[in-house]
């Protein structure tokens, strides 16, 4: 039966000493195909590594129904050159498994006959399937409801291209999932303004009989990374019309021009899961598998048996995300001197066999290992730590909720002792009562070796080496553009990178907590006076999980998760439209004199609650954000970040104001990564300097003086500014 299920919280399941907390997946999806039809699968049609290519369609042999793996939209397209297959793609409203972002799932090779026939007409009558029988409704809903003359339901209307609307195929996937109708009335008269466009997808049940599959059909799970696109993004690969009508994909590192081009196609692997794996993982954490005939897998047995067509069925994927999250030594700053092998790997801490990581493709694969152990490079500087995302650690690993870090990660030197790699990192592996691995995947964040910027332009006179700090690893979405279509011109957007961060938070003890964080970028416009605007940018995180340092004494660290969905804020041109933090937060201000004999506004982050907080801003113009952006053009820098310089006085970064304003001065640069792959620090010409006075708000004088203070209206006021009159904002 289809099924409509409400997004959910997790509950966590401690162990004894209350440490090692994991949150339950609870994954729960639906099988995709018809339960007691058999399906087979060769090598040829397996997700994976094939020499220069990726195959990113898991293929099987199968006829019969398919199903929505969860509640989302559906989109169609053709399928390859033959014209009785279409091609479906689900873009998920419910995730299936929380802590996993899924961006599409692409279903290849449904029977046409099943959706529309002739004049691509959208079938009707009583043996339609599940899917049609739900549009149809939704579609008939649709127009009375805009009071306008329901027309002929044509297969356009679910992003099949026509005659009319021919659809370049370079045309992005998701301008067709986020777009807006339009109508206009002229003379009485209800019409679409944009009729290719105008049914909005509707929302499908979990479980939906999609279509039948005759032959063969392939299915691709996407990870989802934000919704934006990326200006002058090098990478050859797009997530585009059409990679949504191959009838099965693989990723061609021939498709490169240039080294950097290929690796960059090598690293779009990463960006993609095996279903066997996907359904691999609801062996862990009370997972469930709805099949049509509506039974329930539930045990590692029943979901063993299940995907055991899959080639795959046994294979354990390792996922490991480094420096600047892109994947592990993709700066090659996990390298030792000497030698080529940056990895550990084996099935016990005893026999671990040493490899180079980067060799092929980021993604590895380990068919029916029984347990897997890693060990990483390591520089041992006080910062190195690792975030296991998925996977179950060993209970022989010691970790703090999955962070490893400190005394857990690093060795100390003895006899026969390689301090040059972590302590092995063990997991183990769902196996059946036969002693079959069951397919699963493991995915970690991991900061252990410095990475060095030796490019700068301009080239600077000191001959001091320059580290990546944590906080230049932050801020970044510089050149990212929203795929939310406005609709007005009175819209601000804000975008989120949903990759996760490890940062550090000092704490109060002297040492650092550690947390994983996504990145949000917020556009504001302040209204200065009735002629005059000025337009910010902030840039924050948002939490996902934290670990703790220091005893109960101490004031302790927020944990408050933040909303991390991208979206658009409407506003009135006659009100401000100004980000303050969400709640528990809030700014507070002081004014204080830098060491440039200026006086400036400087920001700190409080909590309602009376804890510390759990975020990192940084907030300055439009126009000083545009400074960075035209040296990102300028040099063809991808995957920009800000990178903070210090400003320093008699050696030291840290500086006390007449005021008694304990503060930090900085100034901009942009860090990215150059036409050949190559790290580039990149300086203006002219600085632009922000402050924080705790460490956790950054901010340029002019985001900061014109922060509004928070009142019952946002209209216009006498003291409405920080720079009229106010000490403190709430």
């Amino acid at each position: 039966m289809p099924q409509n299920i409400p997004s959910g919280t997790l509950p966590t399941a401690p162990d004894s000493k209350g440490l090692n907390v994991r949150p339950d997946l609870m994954p729960e999806s639906f099988f995709f195909l018809e339960k007691g039809v058999t399906f087979s699968q060769d090598s040829a049609g397996k997700f994976g590594a094939s020499g220069t290519v990726f195959r990113t369609t898991s293929k099987v042999s199968f006829t019969g129904k398919v199903y929505t793996i969860c509640q989302g939209q559906v989109f169609l397209q053709p399928c390859g050159n033959d014209s009785t297959k279409v091609n479906a793609i689900l873009k998920p409203f419910n995730q299936p498994v929380k802590g996993l972002a899924i961006k599409y799932i692409v279903y290849r090779g449904l029977n046409k006959s099943d959706f529309f026939g002739a004049g691509d007409i959208i079938n009707d009558g009583t043996t339609v399937t599940g899917f049609v029988d739900l549009i149809r409704k939704e579609f008939k809903s649709l127009y009375n409801m805009l009071g306008v003359t329901v027309p002929t339901f044509t297969a356009q209307y679910i992003g099949y291209p026509g005659a009319t609307n021919p659809q370049p195929g370079d045309t992005l996937i998701d301008d067709y999932f986020l777009k807006v109708s339009r109508t206009q009335t002229s003379g009485g008269t209800t019409t679409e303004t944009e009729p290719a466009k105008a049914f909005e997808l509707p929302m499908i049940p979990r479980g939906t009989h999609l279509g039948n599959a005759t032959g063969t059909v392939g299915i691709d799970i996407v990870l989802n990374e934000g919704d934006y696109t990326v200006a002058n993004d090098p990478n050859p690969f797009r997530l585009n019309l059409n990679f949504a009508r191959y009838a099965d994909h693989v990723l061609d590192q021939t498709a490169g021009t240039t080294a950097f081009e290929k690796k960059l196609i090598r690293e779009t692997a990463t960006q993609f899961l095996d279903v066997a794996a996907f359904y691999g993982l609801h062996t862990q954490g009370k997972g469930k598998i709805h099949m049509s005939d509506n039974s329930v897998l539930q045990t590692v047995e029943q979901i063993a048996g299940q995907i055991s067509g899959f080639v795959t069925a046994e294979t354990t994927y390792l996922y490991i995300q480094g420096s600047r999250q892109r994947s592990y030594n993709f700066y090659g700053n996990q390298n030792l001197e000497g030698n080529t092998g940056n990895i550990k790997i084996g099935q016990a801490a005893n026999n671990l066999s040493l490899m180079q990581f980067e060799q092929a493709w980021p993604v590895k694969e380990f068919a029916a290992y029984p347990s897997l152990v890693v060990q990483l490079t390591t520089d041992n500087n006080d910062a190195a730590a690792l975030y296991v995302k998925q996977g179950i650690l060993h209970a022989d690993t010691a970790n703090e909720d999955y962070f490893i870090r400190g005394k857990n990660l690093l060795q100390e030197a003895g006899d026969g002792i390689d301090t040059n790699f972590t302590k092995p990192i063990a997991f183990s592996l769902n196996r059946t009562s036969a002693g079959k691995t069951v397919a699963s995947f493991v995915q970690l964040i991991y900061e252990g070796r410095a990475l060095e910027i030796v490019n700068t332009i301009p080239v600077l006179s000191s001959s001091d080496p320059i580290y990546l700090k944590d906080v230049d690893d932050i801020f970044g979405l510089i050149d990212v553009s929203p795929i939310i279509q406005k609709q007005s011109v009175n819209e601000l957007h804000y975008v989120i990178d949903q990759n996760l961060l490890l940062i550090n938070f000092e704490n109060e003890t002297g040492g650092k907590d550690i947390a994983t964080v996504t990145t949000k970028k917020t556009e504001d416009q302040i209204v200065k006076s009735e002629t005059d605007t000025l337009n910010r940018i902030t840039y924050e995180t948002l939490l996902n999980n934290v670990r703790q340092s220091g005893g109960s004494f101490f004031e302790r660290r927020s944990a408050y998760l933040d909303n991390s969905n991208s979206g658009s804020v409407s506003y009135s041109n006659k009100r401000n439209n100004f980000y303050q933090p969400e709640k528990p937060y809030y700014f507070k201000t002081v004014a204080f004199t830098n060491l440039m004999d200026n006086t400036v506004t400087g920001l700190s982050l409080d909590s309602e609650h009376g804890t510390i907080a759990s975020k990192k801003i940084l907030g300055i113009t439009k126009d000083e954000n545009l400074q960075i952006l035209n040296l990102i053009n300028q040099y063809y820098l991808n995957n920009p970040k800000f990178y903070l310089n210090e400003e320093k006085l008699n050696g030291s970064n840290t500086q006390i104001a007449p005021e008694k304003v304990s503060y930090k001065m900085y100034s901009l640069s942009v860090i990215g990564e150059n036409q050949i792959g190559e790290i580039l620090l990149v300086n203006p010409s002219h600085k632009i300097y922000i402050t924080t006075v705790d460490n956790l708000v950054f901010t340029s004088e002019e985001y900061a003086k014109w922060n509004p203070k928070i009142i019952n209206t946002q209209e216009l006021t006498p003291s409405f500014f920080i720079n009229d009159s106010s000490n403190f904002i709430r």
